[in-house]
């Protein structure tokens, strides 16, 4: 897969999960701070419906290259198009170089 700096066309947002605890480990509150922002290209790559007994729930996986960077996580989120996406897998450089990050991501939709 080739990817050129024209095709990173999508605004994300990288927010990382914060924990504030006590003394003894309990969590007190659960919060994101920002960590940056990147021009993304944006791929939905596989969409998986499953109805069950209570709930309908919608899958969406995205495959999202930004440029090489140090600073993801895999416990990170991915703000996008006003979705927050969860990383399913840790996030590796493209073709083993570090040019481009691939994240690779999971969307939950409920259906009420």
């Amino acid at each position: 897969m080739q990817v050129s700096m024209s095709e990173l066309r999508h605004r994300i947002s990288i927010l990382r999960p914060v924990m504030d605890t006590d003394d003894e480990g309990n969590i007190l509150a659960q919060t994101t701070q920002k960590v940056g922002k990147a021009w993304a290209l944006v791929l939905p790559f596989a969409a998986k419906i499953s109805d069950g007994y209570a709930e309908k729930v919608q899958e969406v996986d995205y495959r999202i290259v930004i440029r090489y960077r140090t600073d993801v996580r895999v416990t990170d989120r991915i703000r996008w198009d006003g979705k927050t996406l969860i990383p399913i897998a840790p996030p590796y450089p493209l073709g083993g170089k570090k040019q481009w990050l691939v994240i690779e991501c999971r969307e939950l939709v409920e259906d009420g």
